[in-house]
């Protein structure tokens, strides 16, 4: 089938580290380089692409579990809007181009360390992960209940808890000439519609190397 808009996403998750209490972002700070890369490096990616462009950016800022859900929801919130105004700065989008979101406390993301963990009172900590307590009183029921999972949980889980999750849209325009199509299966197949894979196969012999190596790209590109 034809397809009409051809929109695509790219998503990860930065690990942007900020001192305690504060929601400035320095680039130098810890690894902050290495994980403000990951963002930039996805948006040039998509910018530098002139078959591509890009739609819309939405960040979701999370922290951790640890101290007053208050000062979690500052911060979440803080830290979402300072990662905003960096990529802002970086790339001078419109305003409202960038969305964004955010969550105080990442209880789904320890609920799932805590699932695949091997720690003593795993099934207690779930239960109470997953209770209808204030968040504020689960911690504190993990915390002074399971004093050495929870140091655990501390060093090894909590540091993930605080991330920021990415997603970016863009649209990629069409191709209908064979010629083109072919090479941008060689460069780019990732930009090809299952539509566009089908026009260059009618080109091909069936059964011959470069019909098989391109069923073998659709695939790839398309598993489902």
């Amino acid at each position: 089938e034809h397809e009409v808009v051809k929109t695509r996403q790219i998503s990860g998750s930065a690990f942007v580290d900020f001192p305690v209490s504060q929601t400035v972002i320095y680039p130098d700070y810890r690894d902050n380089r290495a994980e403000l890369a990951k963002i930039t490096g996805t948006i040039d990616a998509v910018v530098n692409d002139k078959d591509v462009s890009i739609k819309s950016i939405f960040i979701k800022g999370y922290a951790s579990p640890e101290s007053p859900y208050s000062n979690n929801t500052r911060l979440a919130k803080g830290r979402t809007e300072a990662l905003k105004v960096y990529v802002e700065n970086m790339y001078h989008f419109g305003e409202g181009f960038i969305k964004t979101d955010y969550e105080p406390e990442d209880w789904a993301g320890l609920a799932r360390y805590v699932e695949t963990s091997t720690l003593a009172h795993k099934e207690d900590i779930l239960a109470t992960i997953h209770s209808d307590r204030d968040p504020d009183t689960k911690e504190w029921i993990i915390k002074s209940t399971w004093e050495d999972e929870y140091r655990f949980l501390l060093d090894n889980c909590y540091p993930a808890l605080r991330h920021s999750d990415y997603v970016i849209e863009y649209e990629i325009r069409s191709y209908s000439s064979p010629v083109e199509i072919e090479q941008i299966l060689r460069t780019a197949p990732q930009n090809l519609s299952l539509e566009e894979f089908y026009i260059l196969a009618q080109t091909y012999e069936p059964g011959s190397d470069k019909f098989n190596e391109l069923f073998e790209t659709a695939v790839r590109m398309y598993p489902n």
